[in-house]
């Protein structure tokens, strides 16, 4: 995946993926953004307080402030507009061609100030500070490899033709300065190259790390709800809350013993899956937490991790959904599928357990309770305790058991929750 990534030309260093080029120039453009604007404004302080020293840095220029001041001013606005356009909307698309015609315009300033000095004066300053100016072209601007190599012959080229064209430079001077800029121009492609690539691999590397990082928060969340991972990222404390309204949901596919023995693992575990896989989009749907699976029984709760008031209105509809996905399944299928569902109403205490094959969980009589709904109830029903049944007066249709022994338990009155017209749960 990562040769994949990192496929680049040769020379260009260019992505062969135009999306991930694209994502580069944007990621880098946005890094270079802070750096770029502390840039601008040094040199331009460094520019003034040069100008300012000018009369003691050349004291034999006569006039040497005023002599500069046309290339100084030049100079001066560029930096100041570059400063300013930095804040517009459209920079970032054009970062790198405003930086490299920042280092032409530069390097003609510089020229037009080398031609003014005393032949002289200095002897191979302007030649030194041209071979500077073309490194950092090359090393402290980040361009792009292409555009570096553009900034960097340009730079040479405006000096060498303009000095020559001016015939400030002849002969053996002109093919010594055409030497050294030539020198210059090769390290620093060399050393342009290298940051484009370092540049490159780190994206790409940083690039893996979102997408592992990514599909780890993904399993995360496929095992925890959302708002306990959260907690589990950023804290190393046990995690356990007592909630104190909550409706717990227990389903049980009826006589799925016997219907596995007649199965290969791989249909058993593809019919499970579509099962699940349904009971998940109406546990999302309706605003329920999976907690887990056990066998062939599905546990789910509503008003858990994040507290809700419809608690056992929302876990009814999920259990209506659930009966009617199961009927449907079974009329496609043509297996003898019949579901059993409990409902129980109350506190619980739910936590993370487990310290590698961590498991969100919760425990109390109101779990308990819920099972034995589920147990004792009937194929094809919602079973619900009186608790649940008292939550449920409005909307829905409740028929009594009566009193019924229930394991663990003893007698509890029980009802059975029928669909009803003024259910409406769509």
């Amino acid at each position: 995946m990562e040769d994949d990534l990192a496929r680049v030309h040769p020379i260009s260093l260019r992505f062969a993926d135009a999306g991930l080029e694209q994502a580069f120039r944007e990621e880098q453009a946005r890094k270079l953004l802070k750096p770029f604007r502390t840039v601008v404004i040094a040199v331009f302080l460094v520019l003034i307080v040069i100008w300012a020293l000018l009369p003691e840095l050349l004291p034999q220029v006569p006039g040497a402030s005023a002599r500069f001041a046309t290339p100084m001013l030049i100079m001066l606005a560029m930096f100041a507009y570059a400063y300013a356009r930095s804040y517009m909307q459209s920079f970032l698309r054009i970062q790198q061609l405003s930086m490299l015609l920042g280092a032409w315009g530069l390097a003609a300033a510089l020229v037009s100030i080398d031609s003014l000095l005393p032949s002289a004066a200095l002897e191979g300053m302007g030649l030194a500070i041209i071979v500077v100016h073309t490194l950092n072209v090359y090393a402290l601007l980040r361009l792009r490899f292409l555009r570096a190599c553009l900034g960097g012959w340009g730079t040479a080229a405006i000096y060498l033709g303009y000095l020559g064209y001016t015939g400030t430079l002849e002969g053996a001077d002109l093919l010594r300065h055409a030497s050294a800029l030539l020198v210059a121009n090769l390290f620093g492609m060399i050393a342009a190259y290298q940051i484009d690539q370092s540049a490159r691999r780190e994206f790409i590397a940083m690039r893996l790390v979102g997408q592992e990082r990514e599909r780890s928060e993904r399993l995360l969340l496929n095992i925890l709800p959302a708002a306990i991972a959260e907690r589990l990222k950023t804290s190393s404390e046990s995690i356990a809350d007592h909630s104190a309204d909550v409706t717990v949901l227990f389903a049980d596919i009826v006589g799925f013993t016997p219907l596995s023995a007649n199965k290969s693992p791989q249909d058993l575990v593809r019919l499970l899956d579509r099962i699940f896989s349904e009971f998940d989009a109406l546990a999302e749907k309706h605003g329920l937490e999976k907690i887990k699976t056990i066998g062939d029984a599905y546990m789910a709760a509503a008003g858990l991790p994040e507290r809700r008031a419809d608690h056992a209105p929302a876990a009814a509809r999920m259990a209506h959904d659930m009966l009617a996905a199961v009927e449907r399944i079974a009329a496609e299928t043509g297996e003898a599928l019949a579901l059993r569902i409990g409902l129980n109403s109350g506190p619980v205490v739910a936590g993370v357990i487990g310290r590698k094959k961590f498991i969100y969980d919760m425990w109390g009589d109101t779990v308990n309770t819920a099972s034995r709904m589920e147990s004792h109830g009937l194929p094809g029903t919602v079973h619900c305790s009186e608790a649940t049944a008292e939550l449920l007066q409005s909307g829905f249709a409740l028929t009594p058991r009566g009193a019924i022994p229930i394991q663990g338990k003893g007698e509890m009155r029980t009802f059975l929750l029928l669909p009803s017209t003024a259910d409406n749960y769509a």
